[in-house]
């Protein structure tokens, strides 16, 4: 180093120096940027491999310690009834005292925030607007984004045609079925066996403390699960953890069950059994993995080609099963969340863990504490009670962890290079995606001017 640069490294502020050595790293990784080239001159090969490798099996191993989970263990389930809350007051004890129930019963209505960037009047207009359409107006009880037998995800078989559609081969079923999913607004879709391992087992009714079960209350067996992805408008996102994601969320929530609904519909017209569901019945993560759509991420989210962890998900239960199922696919995305940890550093709540996958929690081993987890799974696993107490003291939806990922992109050219290229060469790439971010501005949270940017967007119509 010459004393000009020993000049600049003393002058350095906080800030300027974090740039400043991202700018370093980011030269550190030459070599690592110079392989953009050769993903671009591997053409259609690394465009297939950037849709995933196939699998036959599922990626995440599964010992013998894993049971179903009881739906009355689902946190959103579980903030939602007053029983279940009276009767594990040991959980409420073990978490800092923390009813979950009568907290929950104060989210989303306390006072602007207007000193706050992102938490005043106008931003909490835009997420009661983005909110309104899956709560409201599809017919969703007070338990909202989780409620059993209600709205457009009721379980009442109407408009099912007596005659049943006869298709020619399960490859014009599945393309009919994607075809369907893609004009009412899926991104992605994806079909795959009924998986029980990922179903509630029992289910929970909080709006009438209900326990169900699949063989008694269910009006069929499900055979298939058809998978669907809906995005969320970026400029939204980026504004996390402000009250303007809350528009983003909402609205994500609102396509997604719609776009259940109007599916379930078009399956019940072909004379087939199908109910919508959006986070009731059973797990989306394990789901869209299992339909190949993208892998298990570090946040606890599932991240899929193009758009990341920037989407959600929903899921249509079936009985129709001469359909072409998809496969679980590598999309290089685990091997990445290994590495980045980019959420996890930008987690306001530190629900995200940042150690490697494991097969169970290892931020407590007390049974009291960790009542929701999924434990024999070998994955990364987070505390949810932490994240979801951030929401409930934020008043509103967080997504950083969502916001910070690299993998949540505008869909431009150079983006979809570095993303070739981690799937080419992995290894090497990983902490140059991790310090491109950084540098260029990317997956900053808690940032003023994300919102002032966002509510600068409507120029782009």
């Amino acid at each position: 180093m010459n004393e000009h640069d020993m000049k600049d490294e003393q002058n350095d502020t906080p800030e300027k120096s974090t740039t400043n050595e991202s700018r370093r790293n980011f030269l550190k990784l030459g070599a690592a940027g110079a392989g953009l080239a050769a993903a671009a001159a591997g053409g259609v090969t690394v465009l297939k491999r950037m849709e995933g490798l196939p699998l036959d099996h599922f990626p995440l191993p599964i010992n013998d310690e894993y049971v179903r989970i009881d739906q009355r263990n689902q946190i959103n389930t579980y903030s939602f009834s007053k029983k279940l809350n009276d009767d594990h007051p040991e959980r409420t004890k073990k978490f800092h005292d923390w009813n979950f129930y009568e907290k929950k019963k104060g989210f989303f209505i306390g006072p602007y925030r207007d000193k706050a960037a992102g938490q005043g009047q106008l931003d909490r207009a835009l997420g009661a607007a983005g909110f309104f359409s899956p709560v409201s107006q599809l017919g969703y009880k007070s338990t909202g984004m989780d409620s059993l037998n209600a709205g457009v995800a009721s379980w009442e078989q109407t408009m099912l045609a007596k005659e049943k559609y006869k298709f020619a081969s399960p490859e014009e079923a599945t393309l009919c079925i994607k075809s369907a999913a893609r004009l009412f607004g899926a991104v992605r879709c994806g079909i795959t066996p009924r998986d029980e391992r990922w179903d509630y087992n029992p289910l929970y009714d909080a709006a009438t403390d209900e326990v169900l079960t699949w063989e008694k209350d269910f009006p069929f067996k499900p055979r298939s699960v058809i998978v669907v992805m809906v995005d969320m408008d970026y400029d939204a996102i980026a504004t996390a953890p402000a009250w303007t994601t809350d528009g983003a969320t909402g609205d994500g929530y609102g396509k997604a069950i719609k776009l259940a609904g109007q599916l379930a519909v078009f399956i019940r017209q072909l004379g087939y059994q199908a109910v919508a569901s959006m986070n009731d019945l059973g797990m989306n993560v394990p789901y869209a993995v299992a339909a190949g759509l993208g892998e298990a991420a570090r946040n606890g989210a599932v991240i899929t080609p193009h758009y990341g962890p920037r989407v959600r998900v929903a899921k249509i239960y079936t009985d129709f099963d001469f359909v072409e199922y998809a496969k679980p696919r590598d999309f290089g995305v685990a091997s990445f969340c290994k590495n980045c940890k980019r959420c996890a550093d930008s987690c306001p709540s530190k629900a995200i863990t940042l150690g490697d996958p494991s097969w169970g929690p290892e931020y407590s081993t007390d049974p009291d504490y960790i009542w929701q987890a999924s434990k024999g799974v070998f994955k990364f696993h987070n505390d949810a009670k932490l994240c979801f107490k951030f929401w409930i003291e934020n008043d509103g939806s967080c997504a950083a962890c969502i916001a910070s990922c690299p993998y949540n992109k505008p869909d431009f050219w150079h983006h979809r290079l570095v993303d070739a290229q981690n799937v080419i060469a992995p290894g090497p790439v990983h902490s140059f995606m991790r310090e491109m971010d950084i540098l260029f501005g990317y997956g900053k949270v808690s940032d003023p001017e994300r919102v002032t940017k966002f509510w600068k967007s409507g120029a782009k119509i």
